[in-house]
Formats: structure tokens, C-alpha cells, sequence
């Protein structure tokens, strides 16, 4: 969910989305190019932290809920990362063995002495079980998988 999302069905859009992508990793390219024509979905507009607190209210009984975040948490104001782990831990608390919640993150956890690139952790709930599953390049280049509880 994205407050100005652009829509890679639109060419003006998908040339501003692969105009951000390295120049060096034309591969890249041209997987975006890929996906980007077999989307079949409107894009929505709004507020993640607001999308999620909607999708975090129904569990579905049967399903692992997932949420995923790549490089964004960052870049929310600090009162919507407050929010949204706020509205996660309470998902948490409510998580079952028939209606799990799992959180997976990749983001920039300003760790230097772990060497460059993210953070990738894993919380799981019922129980809250945090993994450290790794670090992993920002541009999708390598990963280096540790685990750790």
C-alpha cells in the first residue's frame, strides 16, 4: 500500500519505476518489465499502517497471516512504526494455532559490526518467537542466511 503508487501498467509509470533501477544489473530490467506486464490488479492507493490494521481485524481460521516488509518500515513517520508494531503485537496476542501470524521484514537495522546490507527477521505467532534469519544485499544480490532466536 502506498500513498502515491505508481502503476507499472502505465508506461509513464514504468519507465519512472525502472529509471530506479541500477544500470549495472540489466537482468533486472528486464524481470521488471516481466511482471510488470502480467499484472492484473488495480493498484490501490492509501496508508499502509491503515491498510494493515483493516487486514489484521479478520483473521481467516486455517491460514498463516503473513505480513511482509521490504526496505519501507524505514521510511514511515515514527508514529506510524509506532502504530503499526502496536497493531501487529495486538494481532500477536490474538494469534492462534488456527488463525497464525507471521511477520517477515527485510529492513536496514543500522547494525555496521553485521556487515552491509538488511536485516532479515521472522516473528511468529502464537508464542512470539522472534528468528534472526539473516542479512541480506538491499539490491537482491546475495544473502547470508544465519539463524538465531
Amino acid at each position: 500500500m502506498d500513498l502515491n503508487p505508481l502503476n507499472p501498467r502505465l508506461a509513464p509509470d514504468l519507465l519512472r519505476l525502472t529509471a530506479n533501477l541500477w544500470a549495472d544489473q540489466p537482468h533486472r530490467l528486464t524481470l521488471t518489465k516481466a511482471a510488470a506486464a502480467t499484472i492484473d490488479v488495480e493498484v490501490e492507493k492509501g496508508d499502509a499502517i491503515d491498510w494493515l490494521e483493516t487486514r489484521l481485524a479478520n483473521p481467516r481460521t486455517g491460514h498463516l497471516h503473513l505480513i511482509q516488509n521490504t526496505v519501507a518500515w524505514q521510511y514511515f513517520p515514527n508514529s506510524s512504526q509506532a502504530r503499526g508494531l502496536e497493531l501487529i503485537e495486538q494481532a500477536g496476542t490474538r494469534a492462534t494455532a488456527e488463525t497464525p501470524l507471521a511477520w517477515l521484514s527485510m529492513e536496514n537495522d543500522g547494525d555496521a559490526t553485521g556487515g552491509v546490507g538488511a536485516a532479515l527477521t521472522l516473528r511468529l505467532w502464537p508464542g512470539n518467537m522472534t528468528l534472526h534469519s539473516g542479512r541480506v544485499d538491499f539490491r537482491g544480490r546475495w544473502v547470508d542466511w544465519r539463524h538465531s532466536n
